[in-house]
């Protein structure tokens, strides 16, 4: 057990280039309460562990981390469990997240959105808007949500309804209540993953979402999401919405579903392959029959998507 009111979540693997920044503008936060980080490295085979050791050898608040070098690598699943896991141990009564290859931007961050919770019991969840990095190292502010959807305040409130429908949450944004965790529920899904873990945060209460720009999601190819083939991306996104439809009947994931549906069709036709295409038609049509205007959006789509294939 810990007397600090926040643990940090930080996992790494691989990210020599990126670790030392995303650790030292976690440390860099500026709190009138106590913070810890546990950061889980998945036995990275370059020198990012090297880097840590060395980064935090003669650091002022060294004290601040835990620093587990996995002795074999889990898989980036595994890993974030095990350090999620780790973190509701702690007995912090909050959880911020941050992956490796991400970071912060504002040093009151966490002190923004700890405020936010203590003050808004309704509230488990705080999360803000972001900037991508790019390899060419531009940026791009991601303004996921218009204007009006803040009505001409700093914030909104969402519930797990909204989430379900149109929200996108990028994991190093969130900072959450240790209390609505609950790690067990991944034993009824077959791709559980922070998405997964976002959606049962809302059982137990609102997300609180801001204006501000206070991190920076890294747009590379070492990113564990961003590294697989288009088709493993589109694959992984489908099959997540279908999972949690299925397991909790989510209707409201069906946008994203069917949003997911259209990418898969696109990457498949591209691939020029009739048998794949035969197969894959045949499944994606069965899945979508008993919903008549998905259906008859994925046959106008697979059509005009044959006819300009054919006219490339």
């Amino acid at each position: 057990m810990t007397n600090n009111l926040v643990t940090v979540f930080m996992i790494s693997y691989n990210q020599e280039e990126f670790i030392i920044e995303a650790l030292q503008n976690v440390l860099n936060q500026k709190t009138d309460f106590d913070f810890h980080v546990i950061l889980s490295d998945d036995c990275s085979t370059d020198h990012t562990q090297n880097k840590v050791d060395a980064f935090l050898e003669n650091h002022p608040r060294k004290n601040l981390v835990t620093f587990i070098k996995q002795r074999e690598n889990l898989g980036w699943m595994p890993n974030f469990i095990f350090t999620l896991q780790k973190c509701q141990e702690s007995g912090a009564k909050y959880i911020a997240m941050c992956e490796g290859d991400d970071f912060w931007t504002n040093d009151y961050k966490l002190q923004k959105q700890i405020d936010i919770l203590e003050n808004n019991q309704d509230v488990v969840l705080a999360c803000h808007q972001y900037k991508e990095l790019y390899n060419d190292a531009s940026t791009k502010d991601f303004p996921y949500f218009r204007e009006d959807f803040f009505q001409g305040k700093e914030s909104f409130k969402f519930s797990q309804k909204d989430f379900e429908k149109f929200m996108r949450i990028q994991t190093m944004t969130i900072v959450f209540r240790n209390s609505a965790l609950d790690l067990n529920l991944r034993n009824k899904y077959n791709y559980y993953c922070d998405t997964h873990i976002k959606h049962h945060l809302l059982d137990h209460g609102l997300g609180l979402y801001t204006k501000d720009f206070d991190a920076v999601y890294r747009i590379h190819g070492k990113n564990v999401f961003m590294s697989l083939d288009m088709r493993k991306k589109t694959k992984f996104s489908y099959d997540v919405y279908k999972d949690l439809i299925i397991n909790n009947n989510s209707v409201g994931y069906k946008n994203l579903l069917n949003s997911a549906m259209r990418d898969r069709i696109n990457t498949e036709l591209k691939t020029q392959n009739r048998n794949i295409l035969k197969k894959y038609y045949r499944k994606l049509i069965w899945e979508q029959y008993n919903n008549t205007k998905s259906f008859l959006q994925l046959l106008k789509y697979i059509i005009k998507g044959m006819f300009k294939n054919q006219q490339q």
